[in-house]
């Protein structure tokens, strides 16, 4: 396809019984490091010996993988992704969730190889006693253990752990988190490499069940679960009061926190009780009165809000809070005018989704006020969502006007190419109902 560059559900779903997994611990020890030098990472083609990261190899999916990811880096890996790096990447990525541990906890432990190692399970000791993804040295572990990217990566996150105590890693600067946990002498180069770690680890992320909530025509909120890899539905609930006003447009903060727009122009914070059994919420909070008049928004999962108004402009706000007040919601941009879309969703960071009513299917990656690089996914066919929701991880789900909800997967979210995008059929044919659908993020 072109590229184009430019500057309720039905009282009987909500019978269905959802399941959630169980969070696994990890037992490694959290050894003190010793200051050391840095690994000298710049040396992309210096031929150090190294260990295996995965006991199979690399596969020909690393190898695809990292061919799309040289596409997209711009950091020191740039180009020098490799299948044997994206297995010991994925290895990282797998240690992390494994402990049950969100999205930016791998971001922090990938970005400390990309400066430690350049992603490689170094088995010679070139700088001190140092060895492995994350050139531990002896204080740390023995060389098996250091060698082993599972153990290394635990020994990492309890070392940090211990250091964020109730999880405050999660809203520290990435490169001040590194820093803390490794104690380089070279505490300036981590935070550099922190957008390549996020696009490595977008790529290896297995997505969770994905979470989605609505508003029915009476005002209901509704909670769904989907099981990624299948499509299937987990569960939906619902909610025996009605929101309280008549709203315009919905976007998902995180997993008990909504963003809904009234028809009077007002932002409105929703906090969500429980959504287990049935969907309880805090009465809404106005946060914004007046000129809120979207008729699409989402949220991105990184701290951006994008929302369509009226007149087809494209706004992008950050927000600075889990649970944001008016004050945390700044900076509102205007990114260009012209985005006349039927149905809108965010797929990543600063990555929005569209459809037309003549059935287009665009892809936008926003790059500021006025910068934009848009891909045509699909030229036509599309013209019969009446919803578009993403969590991000190339899911997309489309509700079509007899109340299906469709799924697909886009096996390169980011390259503008609607190739290699995949129908992947239906999650139900119908009972999806709600006048307002959105995904949660996988990154919150």
């Amino acid at each position: 396809m072109k590229r184009t560059i430019l500057g309720g559900l039905c009282a009987v779903l909500a019978l269905a019984v959802g399941v959630a997994p169980a969070a696994q611990s990890a037992a490694a020890a959290s050894p003190a490091p010793a200051v050391g030098d840095e690994f000298p990472a710049a040396s992309m083609t210096a031929a150090y010996a190294t260990a295996p990261c995965s006991t199979s190899g690399p596969s020909s999916a690393d190898a695809s993988l990292a061919t799309s990811l040289n596409s997209r880096l711009s950091g020191t890996m740039d180009g020098y992704m490799t299948a044997y790096r994206v297995s010991c990447a994925r290895k990282v990525v797998q240690a992390v969730q494994a402990r049950g541990l969100a999205e930016r906890a791998a971001v922090i432990a990938v970005t400390t190889t990309i400066v430690e190692s350049t992603i490689q399970n170094v088995a010679e000791k070139v700088d001190h006693t140092s060895l492995g993804l994350f050139q531990q040295q002896d204080s740390w572990g023995s060389e098996s253990q250091r060698l082993d990217p599972t153990w290394a990566t635990n020994a990492f996150l309890n070392k940090m752990i211990s250091l964020y105590p109730n999880n405050s890693w999660a809203s520290e600067p990435i490169g001040e988190v590194c820093q803390r946990v490794q104690v380089s002498a070279y505490p300036d180069r981590y935070q550099g490499q922190a957008s390549d770690g996020q696009i490595i680890v977008d790529a290896l992320w297995t997505p969770p069940a994905v979470s989605v909530y609505g508003v029915l025509a009476d005002g209901r909120l509704t909670y769904s679960e989907i099981e990624s890899g299948t499509g299937r539905r987990l569960k939906t609930v619902l909610s025996e009061e009605p929101l309280g006003f008549t709203p315009k447009a919905l976007a998902t903060l995180n997993y008990n926190t909504l963003l809904v727009t009234s028809t009077a122009g007002d932002l409105h914070r929703v906090n969500i009780i429980t959504n287990k059994t049935g969907v309880a919420f805090e009465k809404p909070s106005r946060i914004k009165v007046g000129g809120w008049t979207h008729t699409q928004l989402s949220y991105d999962g990184h701290g951006s809000l994008y929302g369509i108004n009226s007149v087809g402009e494209l706004l992008r706000y950050d927000v600075t809070s889990t649970k944001p007040t008016g004050d945390n919601i700044v900076n509102g941009t205007r990114i260009g005018g012209g985005f006349v879309l039927k149905t809108m969703t965010t797929t990543g960071q600063d990555w929005i989704l569209g459809t037309t009513a003549d059935g287009r299917l665009l892809s936008y990656k926003i790059n500021g006020a006025g910068s934009w690089s848009s891909g045509e996914l699909k030229d036509s066919t599309w013209q019969g969502m009446t919803h578009l929701v993403s969590p991000g991880a190339g899911i997309y789900y489309g509700r079509t006007s007899n109340g299906a909800l469709h799924r697909y997967l886009d096996q390169d979210p980011y390259d503008r190419d609607g190739s290699d995008l995949i129908g992947q059929g239906t999650v139900d044919d119908s009972g999806w109902t709600q006048t307002l659908l959105s995904a949660q993020p996988f990154a919150n």
